[in-house]
């Protein structure tokens, strides 16, 4: 991940936004320290950067968002625990937050503001991939697991799609998806 160039583009973002923001100019510093090693003077953007930075790693290092929560307490890490709750405050007070704040979480390659946007946009993504890996739609096949939970998915998104629960965009996508299937009707 290149953290200068992520903080040149949310510098950018929040001086053409506001570039009266005094607090977003103070993040600005500091994250301007941190990434040089200049000793930082601002101790809460300093904590701010190093969390996001954390959310980052963590991200990179497993291929997904950390979690606040899970069915199985227990076998959540409290720093994934931390940083997964972290990310929740951000999204709650977003009106809260500095341009600068704003700025780099936008360009942020781990941080979503819609998580279930992403999450289902990432399962159509994934059932477009198996249709044109396998020439079909993923079904309810017992011996493949990520077909059958790409499966099940679609078969809640069909259901929402009869119900009318979709959004409109989401009925577009899903129906380009369907208009595809090479199964006789």
């Amino acid at each position: 991940m290149n953290e200068p160039h992520l903080h040149a583009m949310a510098d950018a973002i929040w001086r053409a936004a506001d570039p009266g923001d005094t607090a977003a100019a103070r993040y600005a510093a500091a994250a301007e320290h941190f990434l040089s090693g200049v000793p930082v003077v601002y101790v809460r953007p300093t904590k701010w950067i190093l969390t996001l930075r954390a959310y980052e790693r963590f991200w990179e290092q497993h291929d997904r968002t950390p979690r606040e929560n899970t069915r199985a307490r227990s076998t959540l890490p409290a720093a994934e625990r931390h940083l997964g709750e972290w990310a929740r405050y951000q999204r709650r007070f977003e009106e809260h937050l500095n341009g600068y704040q704003l700025g780099r979480l936008e360009v942020s390659p781990a941080f979503v503001w819609d998580l279930r946007g992403a999450n289902w946009h990432r399962h159509l993504i994934a059932c477009h991939a198996h249709r044109a890996e396998s020439g079909q739609l993923p079904r309810l096949n017992a011996d493949d697991t990520e077909e059958f939970a790409l499966a099940r998915w679609l078969g809640r998104q069909l259901r929402r799609l009869q119900l009318g629960n979709l959004t409109p965009a989401q009925t577009r996508q899903l129906s380009l998806l369907l208009a595809h299937d090479p199964r006789p009707r």
